[in-house]
């Protein structure tokens, strides 16, 4: 696993484009962003991605999970 640090976005949080590159780095398939209407104020995109194997997907997600913590 080769490991990618950033700082976050402009907001103090990550762009959207930073977290499509860092799926794109884990071998993501078939990412999906989806622009959430602002009314509702928690969260802006919804991003679904396919991987190979349930194994592979739990691992960009801990990776993710790491990565924003």
């Amino acid at each position: 696993m080769n490991f990618t640090f950033v700082t976050g976005g402009t907001t103090g949080v990550f762009d959207i484009e930073e977290v499509v590159n860092l799926l794109q780095d884990e071998k993501a398939r078939d990412i999906c962003v989806i622009r959430v209407p602002p009314e509702l104020k928690y969260v802006s995109h919804l991003v679904i991605v396919t991987g190979r194997s349930t194994r592979h997907i739990r691992a960009m997600a801990a990776y993710l999970k790491w990565v924003v913590s």
